[in-house]
């Protein structure tokens, strides 16, 4: 990679590692349209070079969302599966091609980073292509675990959308990469289909941290958990007079607690994320019902290091131009289920000035107190859910690169606009509807 481009703007506001090789960086980035990022400054310096891309935000794991890719124009841009520091490992819908789309893409260069299982979707009923066979993961003698009580069919439908990677690793961590469903139409289905992914999700985890493992859920979760984390809400509170502007998060959840305690009993979706995410508002809540909070066991670990900061949005609305104004929403995350990992975060924030989608990045840095030993891993030889294997993408050279030629990059691609909680409208899910949640 080219140092010249790396010591500019924006890199140059990127914030170092702390410990550089001893900090393992996750980073969460809803590209909306990974083959259009390119088009956009800084990647357009970039030739395509998805490996340079990873490297210039010093990620060791970093997720995609909304790569938009159907199994041809993943054919047509196979080097984002041939990576020369990373694992990538992609989930693309087998309906609504071209929609969603979620990536994982994990450094291959430390013991700690190493993968040892991975599969696609949340219910374990997707296939495994294994040895010419089609398993059910869930089926599989040697899988990841912990998944619930859900029907096959259901099962498929839910994880047909391409919208989560779970991996594990060598040290007991197990990784969701997910793009969670909005309902941005506001239909009957989409919201069953919504708060179906949701619980599914929500219980795997739970199931999996019973067994002793380390979560982490990352990505575009689509779901505020908080009035500060929505502009739209604080202004539309301030208009019939139920808010009053502060100066700080703080401030602001302490003269506006009423206002902020119903903003997370808004809807079904901010409800049920909150009963397993620990309470952040400033003041302890008292939960209604026979709800005492013990499934809550998830951290939010931008929180965790910025305190009540107010204005922290992630996403924006482009047709109206309030990424300027910072008139936007945070609705991607990165949770930690483990309190000794939560504890050795050095670093969590935004990055809201690297440009290329409506999103912007999120990561966290979290330093490595008990390093894996190499003598202790036993790392697969094969990773059946690998791009490259995955989708049987060989390596070729591009007739160009023959010739030291450039592969084209015009600037023509339009990002599509997003409302508060989401990104891209969704058509309904009615055949999900007899699913039991």
């Amino acid at each position: 990679m080219n140092e010249k481009i790396l010591s500019q703007p924006p890199f140059t506001k990127i914030t170092p590692k702390a410990n550089g090789k001893s900090t393992i960086r996750y980073v969460t980035f809803n590209v909306n349209g990974v083959k259009t990022i390119f088009n956009y400054h800084p990647w357009n310096q970039f030739n395509q070079d998805y490996n340079a891309l990873f490297n210039s935000l010093d990620a060791d794991i970093i997720t995609l969302q909304e790569l938009k890719l159907t199994e041809t124009s993943l054919k047509q841009n196979k080097n984002i599966a041939h990576l020369a520091d990373y694992k990538s490992l992609i989930s693309i819908p087998t309906t609504k091609k071209g929609y969603s789309g979620v990536g994982l893409f994990i450094r291959n260069s430390s013991p700690n980073l190493t993968v040892i299982k991975a599969e696609e979707g949340i219910t374990g009923w997707l296939k495994s292509k294994t040895n010419g066979d089609k398993v059910p993961y869930r089926q599989l003698k040697d899988n990841i675990g912990g998944y619930t009580d859900f029907d096959q069919e259901s099962g498929e439908v839910l994880d047909a959308e391409g919208r989560c990677v779970v991996v594990e690793l060598a040290n007991g961590t197990v990784i969701f990469a997910v793009y969670c469903p909005a309902n941005s139409q506001k239909t009957y289905d989409g919201e069953l289909f919504r708060l179906t992914f949701m619980k599914l999700l929500l219980e795997r985890c739970i199931n999996l941290k019973k067994l002793g493992k380390k979560i982490v859920v990352l990505g575009d979760i689509n779901i505020n958990l908080d009035l500060i984390d929505n502009a739209e809400g604080i202004e539309l509170g301030v208009k019939d007079n139920l808010v009053r502007r502060a100066p700080d998060g703080q401030i602001f959840e302490t003269i506006n607690y009423e206002e902020c305690v119903r903003f997370k009993n808004s809807s079904d979706a901010r409800i049920l994320l909150n009963k397993y995410v620990y309470r952040t508002l400033w003041q302890d809540l008292v939960t209604d019902g026979d709800d005492k909070g013990d499934r809550q066991f998830l951290y939010d670990t931008t929180r965790y290091v910025q305190g009540r900061r107010m204005k922290m949005y992630t996403v924006w609305n482009t047709l109206t131009n309030s990424r300027q104004t910072n008139y936007g929403s945070r609705i991607d995350l990165i949770l930690f289920s483990d309190t000794t990992m939560l504890k050795n975060v050095s670093n969590a924030d935004i990055w809201p000035f690297i440009l290329g989608s409506d999103h912007c990045p999120v990561f966290t840095d979290v330093e490595i107190t008990e390093p894996v030993s190499s003598v202790d891993v036993v790392e697969p030889p094969k990773l059946n859910l690998e791009a490259k294997y995955h989708f049987k993408l060989d390596k070729e050279r591009d007739i160009t690169s023959m010739f030291g030629m450039k592969p084209s990059s015009k600037n023509t691609a339009k990002l599509p606009t997003s409302s508060s909680e989401s990104s891209t409208p969704e058509p309904s899910q009615s055949s999900i509807s007899k699913s039991k949640y």
